[in-house]
């Protein structure tokens, strides 16, 4: 079962740049995979290097508003992801996190899920810096980490050969 546009704070963000990169009115060379329902694709933000978004194409607010088979397919690129991250980077774990609403901290009004390798010399602390701001006591860890869209397309076109659709 799935709700309707769920009725969270959700931040402003017009347009929405999850939607302009499904559409291909954004840039697009930092996309790994692209299937009719999802996309894959490096995040702008590297807390760490490598660090992948899934997305559904459609605009889905968050996980309540996830169609089944949206949530299906996201689940397997999920899985697809983590592997090809492995294969990659060789890191020590991955971490997969997603946020819903502004008491979250989601700043993107469009479902996305954070898959990230994570080396044990990951200065991440107790988690993500933007994770981490949910306790006060750590709210000095929020950062933003941005790369250039060249630097994410290299980043992408070493992470894509290992992508097995």
């Amino acid at each position: 079962m799935h709700h309707t546009l769920a009725r969270f704070e959700m931040p402003i963000w017009d347009p929405c740049p999850f939607c302009d990169i499904a559409a291909g009115r954004s840039e697009t060379r930092h996309v790994i995979d692209a299937t009719e329902k999802t996309l894959t694709f490096i995040n702008i933000r590297q807390f760490e290097i490598g660090q992948l978004l899934v997305i559904p194409r459609r605009h889905a607010p968050t996980i309540l508003d996830l169609r089944d088979d949206e949530a299906t397919e996201i689940m397997n690129k999920i899985r697809t992801a983590a592997d090809a991250l492995t294969e990659t980077f060789n890191p020590d774990g991955i971490t997969v996190y997603q946020n819903n609403g502004v008491t979250s901290l989601q700043e993107v009004p469009h479902f996305h899920i954070h898959v990230v390798p994570l080396r044990k010399s990951s200065d991440w602390g107790v988690g993500p810096p933007h994770i981490a701001a949910l306790q006060p006591k750590n709210s000095e860890m929020k950062r933003k980490v941005t790369v250039s869209w060249e630097r994410a397309g290299e980043i992408a076109a070493i992470v894509k050969p290992n992508f097995k659709s």
